[in-house]
């Protein structure tokens, strides 16, 4: 498994990334590098030296230190591995000044004791400039091995001037050592990238150290500088497991992308027509991420049936279209049982299929209800809200599907019965809402179109009002019809009395009683008879003579009466001196209202036979008064 895993990102990084070579140098032939400067901090001829050869024999040889002779021996340079474009071959290397003069031209130095040799830094360099202009990702790679010691390593340095000034390389190494036998190195900046005038050089640092110091020195080969250009971004959609499957049903769809995706971006598998064709894409599965992987799709529910489908996955940034599949896919009609859902009725609406609200729900199916098993007809008027299960029963391979619908059922506006009513125009303010019958009490009235509070209703006459009351959606309002018919009271006139004498003329009573008195009315004589509204005074009595008014209901009956006093009138003065003149002007209810010439202490009711009814105590102020008489 792991060689798999690696192989893969082998073969998606090479995709991945194009390189250009800007720079090379195998030192097979004449080297585009200068040996031994003096760049760096760095001098010639004190202990080392910077070679370009083949030679990796060691060898033995005799040092002169202060006319003392020393044996030393070098070690054979590490053989070169295959990666190295020329195994074996030329190669840039440092090598002592000592072991040169003793016929040794392998890989070494001098180390710095001190006292028979010297410290010092040695330098080369790439001889002429390198442009990384419009590259954006540039890398120095170079095979290399020093095992050197903790004063004497390799350093690499770089220059974006021409070589005019140095910087030293410290990612993703410092200092070259305690390697002994051939690596390679790459070396990726932001800094090497458009460059118009880059370089590169290798010093080798050569500090005193007594102990410690081993060959090999710094060794070079194969130094080149690269540019990885991104390759355009491509999508191949890779071959799906099966290729028949039920509306509805999940798959995998796996593809290859290649070249740079950017943070962000996401792959869409896109499901073509039946024909094959991407003219209008179904979006049937994404997944974010800029590499290659698999996409958890699902065909839609429906999709219709057909036998020429295909899948292609694209991406969104940058925007690519991959290839398809390369296969027909087969998308057989599943069940399906529409998406769950709530929709909200009004009570007593009528009676509804409930599956016209599962849109495109298979017709193979059964339904239960909250109490249990249900025909799937909902009379709202009987049947009650709730969640309603729907599951298909299809036949076929395919699985079987449910939903759920709830259903809520919203109270209808109520307006009541339609309402006649008569009023009295009493001049009192009218409660239209107590006149709604079986209706709800949230309505408006509306008179000419208008709301109304029932004032047009103080004046006789006949008004239709509409009385509204507003459905909570889906209901519709509701609307009842009000027709009030106001009745004027009736008015008898206003009583009074009068002193009749016993040989005038029939007096016609209905004359006293005002302008405002109805004519129609019946009259009551004193003691309950009937009395025909003519009172003659040779024959008549006196007493209180009632007359009556009928009231149009509701409307009550109105009352005025003539108290008549028929007086002989014989001619003799009446005593008067000490009377005090007193007008009876008629009922109100339970009070009596009379007229006082002068303030009393009292007064006796008679009635008309002179019986006392009576005494009514006071004292009572001149002018009118209310008394109460039982």
């Amino acid at each position: 498994m792991r060689i798999v895993t690696l192989a893969l990102f082998t073969l998606l990084f090479t995709r991945l990334q194009a390189q250009t070579t800007l720079f090379a140098e195998t030192f097979e032939g004449t080297p585009a590098f200068t040996l031994n400067t003096t760049d760096a901090a760095s001098v010639t001829g004190v202990a080392n030296t910077w070679l370009v050869n083949n030679v990796y024999a060691g060898g033995s040889g005799v040092a002169d230190c202060l006319g003392i002779p020393l044996d030393f021996d070098i070690a054979a340079t590490a053989t070169q591995p295959a990666g190295i474009s020329t195994p074996g071959g030329y190669y840039l290397h440092t090598a002592s000044l000592v072991a040169i003069q003793n016929g040794i031209a392998c890989c070494s130095f001098g180390a710095a004791d001190g006292f028979c040799t010297d410290a010092d830094d040695v330098f080369s360099r790439m001889s002429s400039d390198v442009s990384t202009v419009g590259q954006s990702d540039v890398s120095l790679k170079f095979w290399w091995l020093c095992n050197g010691g903790n004063q004497n390593y390799g350093q690499v340095f770089y220059s974006t001037d021409g070589g005019s000034s140095w910087l030293q390389l410290t990612t993703p190494i410092s200092n070259y050592r305690n390697q002994m036998s051939w690596v390679e190195q790459t070396i990726t900046l932001p800094e090497f990238a458009n460059q118009a005038t880059l370089r590169f050089g290798f010093r080798f640092h050569n500090g005193t150290s007594l102990l410690g110091a081993a060959d090999p020195g710094f060794a070079i080969d194969d130094v080149r500088v690269i540019a990885n250009v991104a390759v355009p971004a491509s999508i191949t959609t890779n071959a799906i497991v099966a290729t028949a499957y039920c509306q509805g049903a999940t798959l995998s769809v796996p593809f290859t992308a290649v070249g740079t995706f950017n943070a962000g971006n996401s792959f869409r598998a896109e499901l073509s027509d039946a024909t094959g064709g991407f003219a209008a894409p179904v979006v049937i599965g994404t997944l974010s991420g800029t590499a290659s992987g698999s996409i958890a799709c699902v065909i839609p529910a429906l999709t219709p049936v057909g036998a020429g489908y295909r899948v292609r996955v694209s991406s969104t940034d940058p925007v690519t279209i991959g290839t398809d599949n390369g296969m027909d896919i087969t998308v057989s009609a599943a069940p399906y049982a529409g998406p769950d859902d709530q929709v909200t009725l009004c009570k007593n609406s009528g009676t509804y299929d409930l599956l016209a609200f599962l849109p495109g729900a298979s017709t193979c199916g059964a339904w239960v209800g909250p109490f249990g098993a249900f025909g799937g007809m909902l009379n709202t008027a009987t049947d009650q809200g709730g969640v309603y299960s729907y599951t298909t029963n299809c036949p076929g391979g395919c699985a079987q599907d449910a939903a759920t619908l709830t259903v809520v059922l919203q109270d209808p506006a109520n307006a009541g019965n339609n309402v006649s009513a008569s009023l009295c125009d009493t001049g009192a303010p009218v409660s239209l809402i107590s006149y709604v019958s079986g209706g709800d009490l949230t309505g408006i009235f509306f008179y000419n179109g208008a709301p109304t509070s029932g004032a047009p209703l103080n004046t006789p006459g006949t008004y239709p009002l509409q009385y509204v009351v507003y459905g909570t959606a889906p209901c519709a309002n509701d609307t009842a019809q009000f027709l009030f018919t106001v009745n004027a009271p009736a008015d008898a006139g206003t009583s009074t009395s009068a002193t009749i004498c016993q040989n005038d003329a029939p007096v016609q009573l209905f004359g006293l009683l005002g302008a405002s008195a109805q004519a129609g009315g019946t009259w009551t004589a004193p003691g309950g008879g009937a009395f025909a509204g003519v009172l003659d005074p040779a024959t008549g009595v006196s007493g209180l003579y009632t007359y009556t008014v009928d009231g149009l209901a509701p409307c009550v009956d109105a009352q005025a009466f003539v108290a008549v006093i028929i007086d002989p009138c014989a001619g003799v003065p009446e005593q008067g001196a000490d009377a005090t003149a007193l007008q009876w002007l008629g009922q109100q209810g339970g009070q009596h209202l009379l007229e006082l010439g002068a303030a009393v202490r009292y007064f006796d009711v008679l009635d008309a036979t002179g019986r006392s009814l009576a005494r009514i105590t006071g004292p009572f102020a001149q002018g009118r008064v209310q008394a109460a008489v039982t």
